[in-house]
């Protein structure tokens, strides 16, 4: 059956699809990731390049000195696409409309990056990153202020990082933070916190929150991780080969979305059941985790 939601635009989705990507808020912004513009499978890999430490030395006649002052990188294996699906039954609900069409995009975009958020903050395993008082504070959430992130930041430095820092927050330990008058008034920190709810750096590290935190985590007390971008390393392809906008001989119109920021790609796909009548649409992305290396601590509770 031809689909009728031929009005959908390329530039439409980019507007609606993308928005939770663009977020400064997102924390795939703490990791290192990766990007191949191709068509991989299951299994293939995607080499992501690790920003870490550099070390100066005397000039000595070549400034090619071979001595390991390269940027590294990893291979992450990719796994099955994660997806989201929506529908709706013209039957039950009337004809679909592109608003409808793009509010349930919306939706499912989200569900697919908090599937990702949730799968690297997973890794933060004691097991990973440590469970001695090197590589933890015990702080309660109500108590829980900017000191306690110059704390983190002495302990991360003692791990070797040197590069950008991000604080990933837990609800609670995000929302104590926001009544810290070091941030709250502006007049001190510049920062529109009251306004726009945003938090700003704190000591030169980007703040997130999140309520993606998994059970594994909570399980272990965590509220706040505070990390270097070495910690994680994701990796993203494209799963099919796409004609952004070309509808099939079988009615299924494909668009591939890129995040302009990071390059990372979303695939929407809309199609009509020709026996239902059912229109379709769902929004994926093919990723892979790797845990590097322990250059993270934490805050928990007890």
């Amino acid at each position: 059956m031809a689909n009728t939601l031929t009005n959908v635009t390329q530039a439409m989705l980019e507007d609606e699809v993308l928005a939770p990507l663009r977020l400064d808020r997102n924390p795939i912004n703490a990791f290192s990731y990766g990007v191949e513009d191709k068509v991989k499978a299951v299994g293939d890999t995607v080499k992501v390049n690790i920003l870490s430490k550099k070390t100066a030395k005397t000039y000595a006649g070549t400034f090619a000195t071979g001595d390991g002052n390269t940027t590294t990188s990893t291979d992450v294996t990719l796994a099955a696409p994660e997806m989201s699906d929506f529908y709706v039954n013209p039957l039950l609900e009337g004809i679909p409309t592109t608003e409808r069409f793009m509010a349930e995009a919306k939706d499912a975009a989200k569900a697919v990056v908090d599937k990702v958020v949730a799968d690297c903050l997973g890794l933060f395993l004691a097991a990973n990153i440590g469970d001695t008082a090197a590589d933890k504070n015990v702080v309660t959430a109500a108590n829980y202020d900017t000191d306690d992130q110059a704390d983190l930041w002495a302990l991360l430095a003692a791990k070797g990082v040197a590069g950008q820092r991000s604080a990933l927050h837990n609800i609670s330990y995000a929302s104590s933070l926001m009544k810290d008058s070091a941030l709250t008034d502006r007049s001190a920190s510049g920062s529109d916190l009251i306004t726009s709810g945003e938090l700003p750096p704190v000591l030169g590290a980007r703040q997130f929150y999140t309520d993606l935190f998994p059970s594994a985590i909570t399980a272990q007390n965590t509220g706040v991780i505070y990390t270097g971008t070495e910690t994680i390393a994701i990796g993203f392809a494209d799963p099919m080969e796409v004609i952004s906008g070309l509808e099939n001989a079988a009615g299924v119109r494909v668009f591939k979305l890129v995040d302009e920021a990071t390059g990372i790609p979303l695939i929407y796909r809309q199609w009509v059941d020709s026996n239902t009548g059912i229109y379709h649409g769902a929004v994926f992305a093919m990723y892979g985790l790797s845990f590097l290396r322990d250059t993270a601590v934490r805050i928990v509770s007890a």
